[in-house]
C-alpha cells in the first residue's frame, strides 16, 4: 500500500474518486454528488484550497500485489480554515468498500497528520455525521479522541488527534 499527495495533474482521479465516495456513502458528507459533479477542472485542480489531497494505492481488493497494477482505494484531505490556521482538518476521508479493514484509512490519517507536522500544526481534527459508527471506530483507532465541542454539523461528532503521536 502506498499513499501519496495528489497534484493539480491528478484532478481527474481527485474527482472520480470524490464522486465515488459520495454515490457510496452520501450520508458521510457535508456536500453532494449533484453539488461536486457540477465543478470545473480548475475547481478540482485547486482543492482543497490551502491543504493537501491524498489517495492511497494498491493491488485491486481480492488479487495480489502485482507490478504496475496498483488502484486508488482511498482518499483523503488535508484542510486549514483561515479562523483557526494552527489545525488542519481531515475532510473527504473514504475508503473503497472492497478495500475497507485493511488500514487504508489509518495510513490515510497519517498522510494528513504529517501533513499537518511540516506545516507546525499542533492537532489534526475532524467531524464525522450522525450514525457513522463505522467511520468513528475507525478514527478512534487511528488515535483521534473526542473533543465534545459542538459540530459543524448537527448530530455529528467531532475528534482531535496530537500531531506528533
Amino acid at each position: 500500500m502506498a499513499v501519496r499527495p495528489l497534484t493539480g495533474d491528478d484532478w481527474r482521479l481527485k474527482r472520480d474518486m470524490r464522486l465515488a465516495a459520495l454515490k457510496d456513502s452520501p450520508a458521510a458528507f457535508i456536500s453532494t454528488y449533484a453539488r461536486e459533479a457540477k465543478r470545473s477542472e480548475l475547481d478540482w485542480r485547486s482543492w482543497p484550497a490551502g491543504g493537501a489531497f491524498f489517495a492511497a494505492f494498491g493491488p485491486p481488493p481480492g488479487l495480489r500485489r502485482r507490478a504496475g497494477c496498483d488502484v486508488p482505494l482511498g482518499i483523503a484531505a488535508a484542510w486549514v480554515a483561515a479562523a483557526r490556521p494552527a489545525t488542519t482538518h481531515l475532510i473527504s476521508m473514504w475508503v473503497v468498500p472492497a478495500a475497507r479493514g485493511n488500514g487504508i484509512a489509518a495510513q490515510l490519517a497519517d498522510a494528513v497528520t504529517g501533513w499537518a507536522a511540516g506545516r507546525g500544526h499542533r492537532t489534526v481534527e475532524l467531524e464525522i455525521a450522525c450514525g457513522n459508527t463505522a467511520a468513528l471506530r475507525a478514527y478512534l483507532r487511528c488515535g483521534f479522541t473526542p473533543t465534545g465541542r459542538e459540530p459543524f454539523t448537527g448530530g455529528g461528532t467531532v475528534l482531535v488527534r496530537t500531531v506528533g503521536r
